[in-house]
């Protein structure tokens, strides 16, 4: 087994190693594999299309103290083709997973090695503004595997949500009550 990867390998033999950003959505009716740069390349066995400046990704941050970071994925110049998307975002977009990876490449744009997986989510919420008729911007946020995994589907963890589910649980009837507030759990123990 070799210590380096394919990348390594060029990078130590003085090769020129280049970089590209590979963004996978997987929308309902036409998974879309897109690059940073300018037509096609090959990588991980896919095509995937260059949108050169057109396309954005924010910042990715990691999950960190229980919060979920969201990334918001950005499309401009686009025609209004882009207004059948957002309106029919709640079928197509929503719920469904997204990804960014780092792929390397040698000089001739041969892929080395395989792409690495930066980011995975689910894909949230996609608006549009226009600018004027012909240009518009798109905008989609993501969120982590993680955001929202404490609560229950399709819920909220709340009294009143819980009463709904199970008729006289009081597992919840001191959430307002107990904000920002230590309770120990022993009784026994005085609170400060």
């Amino acid at each position: 087994m070799p210590i380096f990867d394919a990348a390594g390998r060029a990078a130590a033999a003085g090769e020129t190693v280049r970089g590209a950003l590979l963004a996978f959505f997987d929308f309902a009716n036409a998974p879309t594999r897109v690059h940073d740069g300018f037509g096609p390349l090959s990588a991980g066995g896919y095509v995937w299309q260059g949108i050169g400046v057109l396309g954005a990704v924010s910042d990715i941050e990691a999950a960190v103290g229980g919060q979920a970071p969201p990334v918001t994925f950005t499309l401009s110049g686009t025609g209004q083709e882009i207004r059948d998307d957002v309106m029919n975002a709640k079928e197509r977009v929503k719920g469904r997973a997204c990804s960014v990876s780092l792929q390397f490449f040698g000089d001739d744009l041969v892929a080395l090695g395989s792409p690495y997986v930066l980011y995975r989510g689910i894909m949230d919420r996609l608006v549009h503004q226009a600018s004027d008729v012909n240009t518009w911007t798109a905008q989609l946020t993501a969120e982590t595997l993680f955001a929202r995994r404490g609560l229950p589907p399709f819920g909220s963890l709340t009294d009143r949500d819980q009463q709904r589910r199970f008729p006289g649980d009081i597992g919840l009837f001191m959430v307002p009550a107990m904000q920002n507030r230590r309770r120990p759990w022993n009784p026994a123990i005085p609170e400060k």
